[in-house]
């Protein structure tokens, strides 16, 4: 059976060398009048101390999860998954996965197959689909035609071990973020 076409983004799915997994996320701000939109699993990095978008090749990237900000209307608390360029006139809140040592799992592209021969080689990201407005989640996945030796986005650990999962193309495969934010 294929894999299915179906990105998610990057989910967070345990850490590097067995460290326990506490699924903390960090908070940062983004900045009232961000045209980019962002989605849970969308890797993002700090320009000018704000939290944006990240591009293939960007290093010091952490993984999206959701905002919080008080409603205008309501006054009350509001969290969501997803940053659609809410303007509230003032910065918003956002949560990251940003631990260096986190593993997560994410889809491979439809243009390569990916082989065993690919752990432990790096792998840029791509942007080839938009994220998913109902749902919240991101459209990022691992481009495998980078697969090599040189310092790319994310390194390959192997396949995740899930039903119906194989690898080859749409695989959906275990990595941690090569540059993270928070390294010398």
């Amino acid at each position: 059976m294929a894999n299915i076409d179906a990105a998610f983004g990057f989910r967070p799915s345990g850490k590097v060398g067995g460290n326990p997994d506490n699924g903390a996320l960090s908070q940062y701000r983004i900045e009232d009048g961000l045209t980019d939109t962002l989605f849970q699993g969308d890797l993002v990095h700090f320009t000018a101390g704000y939290i944006v978008d990240a591009a293939a090749g960007d290093p010091g990237c952490m993984v999206f999860n959701g905002i919080q900000y008080d409603d205008p209307t309501t006054g009350k608390p509001t969290f969501k998954n997803q940053y659609d360029g809410v303007d509230l006139d003032k910065d918003i809140d956002c949560f990251v996965y940003d631990d260096p040592y986190q593993v997560y799992e994410v889809q491979s592209d439809t243009g390569t197959a990916t082989t065993q021969a690919m752990v432990g080689t790096f792998m840029d990201h791509e942007e080839d689909a938009a994220g998913n407005t109902t749902t919240g989640l991101s459209g990022d996945e691992v481009d495998a035609s980078t697969s090599g030796t040189s310092l790319l986005t994310v390194k390959m650990l192997g396949i995740a071990k899930t039903p119906g999962n194989a690898l080859g193309t749409n695989s959906v495969i275990r990595c941690y973020i090569s540059e993270p934010a928070h390294t010398n």
